[in-house]
């Protein structure tokens, strides 16, 4: 009882970002009884790793008193806000990602790191002044930025395993960029540091958080497809929408050093990982990658799936069972004109979109083929803010969305593409991209 209470009051003296003593934080000792309680019981569910079906990863104490105290009648102030540092400065942090660091409600971007001299403080710049956002050239001295809470990993995934491992050991909360790892082993082991350290670690599959996919899950719970998802099909022929591609130079999303594989790893794991999200967990997976087309890159341009929905029970309707299919063409060599195409098929209907967009239309058909209803949504300006929103209110104990992505779903989805990639590298251990002359898939030259 005393140590929860104890507990809380170091915490809250020691994330204050006044000068708080513990000395002032220790007058929370004049509490009712009932708020003790309520925070007693946060620390035993902490204690025991109890989790919800979210599926969040162990919780500090810090996060979990708060949403504990969150929902309380209490003079207490607001939560402070996140103070958020990037490490990676790439085309994804230009739009899509960056700038919700300091758009979102209680969020502040407060640090930034870049190896090439000069360009993390140019960089800086573009943030309003009221951040205060100070530009790094190193790791080491970004996370000793003062106040600092969390970090987003926003380099290409060769480097998120080892900055994910000091970022956590340095105390931060840990925000990592898709696909997470370049093959499941390196995903766990992201999960598994952030775990002894005790600190939260999300994923950044921002498509869960998207209007568009929150519409299909209502549509999904309301029963207008059916009681039940008979088979998900999507096929993407093209490059999906894939960024950096237009270089001299082979691009990292085409090379397995760096990102794991080919643009399956870029563009493939958001849709397997809305699957997850919507459906259920992926079971019975078989599937085969070539290179059919692509004599410049070792990495494969064809993939394709052939899964069964396991049990789940953070789906909105009913989907166990159900047959899914999905082809990956980016080799140029299709007949057919690009496509995107996403099919979700219940008892009664089934739902039509593109696969890879935040806004583009949703369309629910009946049974017959006959189009029942269209939604359209608007663009955002930021495709990451929804999510990061969601990751920043869950941090300051203010609510815990359903869209929320973390390590363990990132863990399926690694273990899905491992499944699928696994005779093109002749397994896909971590180290395995060192290996390249051993790959059964390489294209011969």
């Amino acid at each position: 009882f005393y140590k929860a209470a104890g507990v809380m009051i170091a915490d809250t003296a020691h994330s204050s970002s006044s000068s708080t003593s513990l000395i002032e934080g220790q007058q929370q000792l004049h509490m009712t009884i009932p708020r003790i309680l309520q925070i007693c019981i946060a620390y035993i569910l902490n204690a025991l790793s109890f989790s919800l079906h979210s599926e969040a990863n162990l919780l500090p104490r810090r996060v979990l008193l708060g949403a504990a105290i969150s929902g309380m009648s209490t003079a207490s102030t607001t939560p402070p806000p996140i103070r958020w540092g990037i490490v990676g400065l790439g085309d994804v942090t230009i739009k899509k990602s960056g700038p919700p660091f300091f758009k979102c409600e209680g969020s502040q971007l407060v640090a930034v790191m870049r190896r090439t001299p000069g360009k993390a403080a140019e960089w800086a710049k573009r943030v309003p002044p009221e951040n205060h956002c100070v530009g790094y050239d190193n790791l080491e001295d970004f996370l000793k930025h003062k106040g600092l809470d969390a970090v987003y990993i926003a380099t290409p995934p060769e480097s998120h395993a080892e900055i994910c491992a000091k970022v956590a050991a340095a105390g931060k909360a840990v925000y990592v960029e898709k696909p997470v790892g370049r093959c499941a082993g390196e995903t766990r082991r992201m999960a598994e540091c952030t775990q002894r350290a005790g600190k939260p670690f999300y994923t950044a599959y921002i498509s869960r958080a998207y209007e568009r996919t929150q519409a299909i899950r209502r549509i999904l719970q309301n029963g207008e497809i059916g009681d039940k998802i008979l088979s998900v099909n999507y096929t993407v022929i093209g490059t999906g929408g894939a960024r950096g591609l237009d270089t001299d130079e082979l691009p990292w999303r085409l090379n397995a050093k760096r990102a794991g594989g080919g643009l399956i790893m870029d563009i493939g794991c958001h849709i397997l990982d809305r699957i997850d999200y919507l459906c259920g967990p992926l079971t019975n997976v078989k599937g085969e990658a070539k290179n059919l087309n692509s004599p410049g890159q070792d990495v494969e341009d064809f993939v394709t799936l052939e899964a069964e929905v396991g049990p789940c029970d953070w789906a909105p309707m009913l989907a166990e069972g159900a047959k899914v299919s999905c082809t990956w063409d980016f080799s140029g060599t299709s007949s057919q004109p690009p496509k995107d195409q996403l099919v979700i098929t219940g008892e009664t209907g089934f739902i039509k979109c593109v696969g890879m967009s935040p806004s583009l239309p949703v369309s629910v058909y009946n049974s017959e083929g006959d189009l029942v209803q269209q939604m359209d949504f608007t663009t955002p300006e930021h495709t990451a803010q929804p999510l990061i929103q969601a990751v920043t209110n869950d941090l300051r104990g203010l609510s815990k969305a359903c869209c929320l992505s973390y390590g363990n779903n990132a863990i399926r989805t690694s273990a899905v593409l491992d499944t699928i990639l696994s005779s093109y590298y002749g397994g896909r251990e971590i180290g395995y991209w060192d290996r390249s002359e051993s790959w059964p898939g390489k294209r011969k030259v």
